[in-house]
């Protein structure tokens, strides 16, 4: 168990006997967290699981990462390169092909910041940046979709 897990546990415990009861019958947390995202993979993923259920967006997402085998997600110039049909073929809507499309040129643009400007954001300016974008709202942005997005204290990004 991570250490950040092992404290919450104890801290957890030592509340009262029914959280330590708790506890020691679920035991220790194996939630493994993934590595940090940029907002441009944060927002296309969001829309590919927008009004979906999980497995049909990642099947969805599956696909697309298909077309580039050679990397770990498409950069928006190779989503711009890429066929709308190829695009349809993923299970996208046309709809969802042009917002795909606009963050990725949005992303070219600067208007979707690399990981280290957004970081350096605050939470309200980055918000109201994104929601600029075709078919990203605020509840794409605050995490209803985007869990790298999560706006608060614990910032955008996992891991920031």
């Amino acid at each position: 168990m991570p250490d950040t897990y092992q404290l919450a546990s104890e801290f957890l415990s030592a509340l009262d006997a029914d959280w330590q009861r708790h506890i020691s019958a679920i035991g220790p947390c194996l939630h493994q967290p993934h590595a940090a995202r940029d907002p441009y993979e944060s927002l296309v993923r969001a829309i590919a699981y927008q009004q979906l259920h999980a497995k049909a967006g990642d099947a969805i997402v599956g696909r697309l990462l298909a077309l580039f085998p050679a990397s770990t997600f498409p950069r928006p110039e190779q989503i711009l390169a890429t066929d709308f049909e190829q695009m349809r073929g993923c299970g996208f809507s046309a709809s969802k092909i042009a917002t795909i499309q606009g963050i990725a040129q949005a992303a070219l643009d600067g208007v979707v910041p690399d990981y280290a400007t957004a970081l350096a954001m605050d939470d309200e300016a980055l918000i109201e940046r994104l929601i600029t974008l075709r078919g990203v709202g605020r509840w794409t942005v605050d995490g209803g979709n985007a869990a790298d997005l999560q706006p608060g204290a614990a910032g955008h990004f996992a891991g920031r």
